[in-house]
């Protein structure tokens, strides 16, 4: 397995790397603590990604909306309902950086926009790598971890990202 190289300014590689859906996972945590007292966990199925890399690097995703899984069907469509993310009227999240900057040649901070009901919400990811190289197909892939956190009224929501992207040629 080859090793891509990276210089200590950019902690993502150079070039455009698209998110492998099949091998990612996008998800929630939702902390209410005003009334009703509750936590509930997810993810989305559904969600592309960009990463540029390089000495200015920037993240950027969409996620569906209707692809909301709690395992639990009547707390999804209440979730789902205008009473919270109005899926039918507001279909996507969309995050957009801007700024990422490396902390150490693994770390990095991501500072961004994520658009919820088309309202941004300020957020930073704490990122990191947790690999880079050639999969046994030849395709020069990078696997990141991210989290962060936003609150949305009385909500807590925090959001994780585990995602392998393959650079485009």
């Amino acid at each position: 397995m080859n090793s891509t190289t990276i210089t200590s300014a950019e902690v993502i590689p150079a070039g455009t790397w698209v998110v492998d859906p099949v091998h990612s996972q996008i998800g929630f945590q939702v902390t209410e603590t005003s009334q009703a007292f509750s936590t509930s966990s997810g993810r989305f199925a559904q969600f592309e990604g960009r990463l540029e890399g390089g000495e200015q690097p920037s993240l950027a995703g969409t996620i569906r909306v209707d692809s909301l899984r709690t395992d639990n069907e009547q707390r999804d469509a209440h979730l789902l309902s205008p009473d919270f993310l109005d899926a039918a009227k507001h279909p996507e999240i969309r995050f957009e950086s801007t700024a990422v900057e490396p902390l150490d040649a693994e770390r990095f901070s991501a500072r961004g926009n994520l658009f919820v009901k088309d309202t941004p919400f300020e957020i930073e990811l704490a990122g990191r790598i947790r690999g880079r190289g050639q999969n046994q197909a030849g395709d020069d892939r990078i696997v990141i971890d991210a989290r962060g956190a936003f609150d949305w009224g009385t909500t807590t929501v925090e959001i994780t990202a585990a995602v392998s992207a393959v650079k485009e040629a």
